[in-house]
């Protein structure tokens, strides 16, 4: 039997597939893969190889690959998976990288799919189709104008395959629904090297999972078909806030969490709290001006004119707001220039969630401000926070949550503590990551099991009924139907 038949029958062994692999030295088997490619195959005596493989979250970076797949065609994708099949190599694609818990890492083959981006608008019929390596950023641009939106999140960076697989949530999805919601069909490559069509007619049941169960477990996607939303309002209204002092924060955060449980599904927003002490912190304010520091901030939209925003927003602002900031927008300028994460310097990160459905006590929320104050770092290289994400509930709870694979259609909003260093020692670093898994603990105490999924928690024990709750079984029955030697995985895909 040849080096390449015998990997070829390798077998299932504590359910994964034993992937030997070609050394980096094998330049005659990635020769081979750059000879059939019509993109470009890096390895690591490349020049452009080290920031090819920079995920975006650079606590990964030390995952080196193998070789670095730059494909420029769904071919492309088809062709590396059937030499990582051939080879003995873990294949791992990679749309935009940010992946919290580094599965868009690998020291096998790393497949990119960033120049496969194109974005394609037919306003006639209200679909847009995407490529595998397409942005919010890419579909922003394509969109922006007309009067037909997707409800994305809020990271023009992140790729849209990775965002919609695993659900796909942002401030436009009270009133719009998750991305998955309005998915319509995919392309994708399976672990054979076939490349197939998911959708409610072909291959419904692979279909059902690709909308929630995340990227990396069934395939590769190389192309997507969405419905679009018509935009209600040419303009919408968007604002910010803001309470100091920490019974003005408690007050105002218990208020908007009240608020957002029964607020229209037109109202979106999130509140947060971090240790962040900015200049001036530790001097004394000036006669009726509030503290700097510590302070909630609460910011959103609401899909209609500002005296209707500022009558719903009442209860919340009429709790000593310190500073408020409320106007109308174009619905695109809303989307880009203030609903949208602004570009960020190289950092590392650790996140977590929990669903909340009913009012966190005050108490609780006292014990929270308290706990980001006592974070350890506090500086813009360091920090700590915790946000309450009002993203959920309204048009996401309509959905059965037995329709597809995104199971959470009652929660209404995410508590979600979250770490950012960059340029740190390690100390700094496992001192904020044992922050983050006490505060995860302490979380779970008071909130709902369900985590999301597109916010993986690498210490998270029970993922499997967190993310994926009574649909966990059927999605492992689609993964033995589709993968069945596990070709995808990694430390939180679906088993077989």
């Amino acid at each position: 039997m040849s080096r390449r038949g015998f990997l070829t029958a390798a077998t299932v062994v504590g359910g994964g597939l034993v992937l030997a692999g070609c050394s980096n030295s094998d330049s005659s088997a990635v020769k081979d893969l750059q000879r059939r490619l019509k993109g470009q195959v890096l390895v690591p005596a490349d020049p452009k190889f080290a920031e090819a493989n920079l995920p975006a979250n650079d606590r990964y970076e030390s995952v080196i690959p193998m070789a670095i797949a730059l494909c420029a065609t769904p071919e492309d994708v088809q062709t590396c998976v059937r030499w990582c099949v051939e080879e003995g190599v873990q294949p791992v694609v990679r749309g935009g990288g940010h992946n919290y818990i580094g599965a868009s890492t690998t020291t096998g083959l790393l497949i990119k799919t960033g120049a496969m981006n194109e974005v394609s608008v037919d306003a006639k019929v209200g679909t847009v189709t995407l490529g595998a390596g397409a942005l919010n950023a890419d579909l922003l641009s394509a969109l922006r104008g007309g009067a037909l939106m997707l409800p994305i999140g809020t990271c023009p960076s992140v790729g849209v395959a990775g965002l919609v697989l695993g659900g796909g949530i942002g401030d436009n999805s009270r009133w719009a629904a998750m991305t998955c919601d309005h998915l319509e069909s995919t392309t994708l490559v399976l672990a054979n090297g076939e490349t197939v069509e998911a959708s409610d007619t072909a291959n419904p049941d692979l279909f059902w999972a690709l909308r929630g169960a995340a990227g990396g477990n069934f395939g590769i996607n190389t192309s997507l078909t969405f419905r679009l939303v018509e935009i209600p309002k040419p303009r919408i209204t968007v604002f910010g806030m803001a309470f100091s002092g920490k019974d003005a924060m408690v007050a105002g955060w218990s208020a908007f969490d009240r608020l957002m449980l029964s607020a229209p599904n037109q109202l979106s927003g999130f509140a947060a709290v971090t240790n962040v002490r900015p200049l001036g912190a530790d001097n004394k304010p000036a006669a009726r001006y509030a503290a700097p520091f510590p302070t909630l901030t609460i910011d959103g939209s609401y899909q209609g004119t500002q005296e209707e925003a500022r009558e719903v927003l009442a209860p919340v602002i009429n709790i000593r707001a310190t500073d408020l900031i409320m106007g109308e927008l174009d619905y695109w300028d809303a989307q880009i220039n203030w609903l949208a994460v602004g570009d960020m310097p190289k950092h590392g990160l650790e996140e977590c969630s929990r669903f909340t459905s009913e009012p966190i006590p005050t108490d609780r929320l006292a014990q929270l401000i308290d706990r980001v104050l006592a974070a350890p770092g506090g500086t813009e290289d360091a920090n700590a926070e915790v946000r309450l994400m009002c993203w959920s509930g309204g048009q996401v709870n309509q959905v059965a949550p037995d329709a597809m694979a995104y199971v959470h259609r009652s929660g209404n909003h995410l508590l979600r503590p979250a770490v950012w260093w960059r340029n740190q020692p390690p100390s700094m670093q496992r001192d904020l990551l044992d922050w983050t898994a006490d505060t995860f603990a302490f979380i779970s105490g008071f909130t709902q099991p369900g985590s999301f999924q597109n916010w993986p928690y690498s210490e998270q024990k029970d993922w499997q009924q967190a993310y994926y709750g009574t649909n966990f079984d059927r999605l492992r029955q689609v993964k033995q139907r589709y993968d069945p030697r596990n070709l995808f995985h990694y430390a939180q895909s679906i088993p077989v």
